[in-house]
């Protein structure tokens, strides 16, 4: 089996690239630039224009909820999300449902506020609702995780990287460690794991602090075969 992951520096992306290195099996990734999503041969892979997009042995799959749900099940042994058939895999499902239409579009305003105003003096106005909408956001994360180590309690999952890869965008515009501290506690726990450095490293451009027994290819749409 062939996967392969094409992703964007700073997007979440690097979830799903965690948990292919949490997974263990073998995986390549492709570099798109943000000015290459909309080309040719990106729109190619995905008409949207959007990261992740997972090509396994020629299929693509697309949309970060889909594609961790894939991941999880490829191998249950992992321990990525719970079985399906679960109340546990349920509980899963519907954090996978919040994070992807409540947690993520929260941003969306906030850096192109422009698609949500046609007035230019609005845009500001826009960014502070977009604000609000994150700090209610990760207020109900952050309830959750001051009785919670993991997403789903005491066991990592696929949701964390998911929710570590959306949290670091707040870090620039709030004080997380004062406004949100179990986000921020959670945050620095992915931030010490091996597989996490290794993504971030590779998200970053640079070589992995430690080997990694999963990636095997770095590529850019230039030099992907």
């Amino acid at each position: 089996m062939h996967t392969l992951l094409f992703y964007t520096p700073g997007t979440c992306a690097l979830a799903c690239m965690v948990a292919l290195e949490w997974l263990g099996e073998a995986y390549d990734v492709c570099l798109v630039a943000r000015e290459e999503r909309q080309g040719e041969r990106f729109r190619s892979i995905n008409p949207r224009g959007q990261v992740p997009a997972l090509r396994v042995d020629g299929r693509v799959l697309l949309e970060v909820n889909a594609i961790l749900a894939h991941l999880a099940d490829r191998n249950p042994d992992a321990g990525l999300l719970p079985p399906n058939g679960t109340w546990a895999r349920d509980v899963a499902n519907q954090w996978l449902s919040a994070l992807g239409t409540s947690t993520h579009p929260a941003f969306w305003p906030f850096y192109n506020p422009q698609r949500y105003t046609t007035d230019p003096a609005g845009l500001d106005g826009v960014k502070a609702a977009a604000v609000a909408s994150i700090r209610r956001e990760l207020g109900a994360l952050d309830a959750h995780l001051a009785e919670n180590e993991w997403i789903l309690g005491a066991t990592r999952s696929a949701l964390d990287p998911y929710v570590f890869a959306m949290a670091r965008w707040g870090v620039d515009m709030l004080d997380l460690a004062r406004e949100f501290p179990s986000v921020w506690r959670h945050q620095k726990s992915l931030a010490a794991d091996p597989g996490v450095r290794v993504c971030v490293a590779v998200e970053r451009g640079r070589e992995p602090p430690t080997p990694s027994d999963a990636l095997r290819g770095r590529y850019t749409l230039a030099t992907l075969p």
